[in-house]
């Protein structure tokens, strides 16, 4: 992170009682009009992933690219991840769902994206409801992000880095829920990813709607760096398209 960004520990109450915890990154300074971006990690980390230089899937990158921005971000932590961990691991949860036993993956999702409600919520009180705000995710928090963003029309924008297909729990799954997301839609895909087939992926694209934007990379679930000059690119688009309308409208 850059000197001249402020970091602060987020710890809130869940709709059943539990502690939702994660943090708020932005530059000193910044306008409670900001635009907001959520960050959502993948199955096995946490919000610091985020934070995190040199690891493997580079979101840091994005991380910093958003706070340079002058977006308001924030990072939670999915249930049963990092401080929230339980007696069941997110893998057994997973492997668990595999096997023909869903409920503890399929409470870990949707109350992870209940959470996600609970932060909008908190920050529509805080600062006010935000113009734009972007849910971006990669793999189980590509997941979220699409289920958050077809239950919750306060999102406007969302960036899902390789989704994993996860057919076999259909009420969770991207497919089930891609049209109704109404929001701006980048949607970033892998030829060879081991969690979502090209059949599956094509399927999904299909059904998303007109405002999405694909890109695909010849890659596994692992995507190459590149990716993220293809998120930047398109956040930058979209801030100039919110520029143009704004200016319009004055």
């Amino acid at each position: 992170m850059h000197a001249q960004t402020q970091i602060e520990a987020l710890v809130m109450e869940a709709s059943d009682g539990d502690r939702i915890t994660g943090f708020l990154f932005q530059k000193h300074g910044t306008g409670d009009d900001a635009p907001v971006a959520i960050l959502m990690h993948g199955l096995g980390q946490s919000s610091l992933a985020w934070l995190a230089y040199d690891q493997a899937f580079y979101v840091d990158v994005v991380t910093r690219d958003l706070i340079d921005r002058g977006y308001r971000v924030f990072a939670l932590d999915a249930r049963a991840h990092g401080p929230r961990a339980d007696h069941i691991s997110p893998m057994d949860r997973l492997q668990g769902a595999r096997s023909g036993d869903a409920g503890p993956y399929r409470a870990m999702i949707n109350l992870t994206v209940a959470d996600y409600v609970e932060l909008l919520d908190y920050i529509d009180k805080r600062f006010g409801r935000p113009e734009r705000l972007l849910a971006i995710g990669y793999s189980m928090g590509a997941q979220t992000a699409i289920l958050l963003s077809a239950q919750d029309d306060r999102v406007s924008h969302i960036a899902t880095m390789v989704p994993p297909a996860v057919r076999n729990v259909p009420d969770v799954a991207p497919i089930t829920f891609a049209d109704h997301v109404k929001s701006k839609w980048l949607l970033v895909t892998a030829g060879k990813d081991q969690f979502s087939t090209p059949e599956q992926n094509t399927e999904l694209v299909a059904l998303a709607g007109a405002n999405l934007t694909r890109v695909e990379f010849d890659s596994g679930h692992r995507l190459p760096r590149e990716y993220t000059h293809v998120v930047s690119e398109w956040i930058a688009q979209e801030d100039r398209a919110n520029s143009t309308i704004g200016a319009g409208e004055r």
